[in-house]
């Protein structure tokens, strides 16, 4: 029995050392895979953050693009409406000039052109029925 139990003693430390190198074992893989995750992470947020830098850079980019072709669409149409403008102020000018001097032929030139629109008009009219 004596034996018997010496052997059990045996078994039972050898198990014993055996679960133990196992756990450690296992810790040590753990650990490992840990650290392999962690690593991941890291590389994957580092990567991530210099995506979103990127397309920041990118976005204020298009932004500085698009507020300097506004500004240069704002200045010509800008100058083009003043150009307009002062070109129908002058033309105003010179017609209500050229009526003073010449009452006479502006209400001629007036009733020609009223008779010819109710011609077109009247003309118009006739081609959709």
């Amino acid at each position: 029995m004596a034996d018997l139990k010496s052997e059990l003693k045996d078994t039972a430390e050898t198990a014993h050392e055996t679960i133990s190198d196992g756990v450690d074992a296992a810790r040590q893989r753990f650990q490992k895979l840990g650290d392999n995750v962690q690593d991941r992470y890291k590389k994957v947020s580092e990567d991530v953050r210099r995506g979103a830098e990127r397309a920041s850079k990118e976005i204020r980019r298009g932004a500085e693009r698009a507020k300097d072709t506004y500004d240069e669409v704002s200045k010509k149409a800008e100058k083009s409406y003043r150009r307009v403008s002062s070109q129908a102020t002058t033309l105003s000018r010179e017609v209500s000039l050229y009526v003073r001097d010449n009452p006479g032929k502006s209400v001629l030139i007036a009733a020609g052109v009223g008779f010819l629109l109710g011609l077109l008009s009247r003309r118009g009219g006739r081609d959709d029925e």
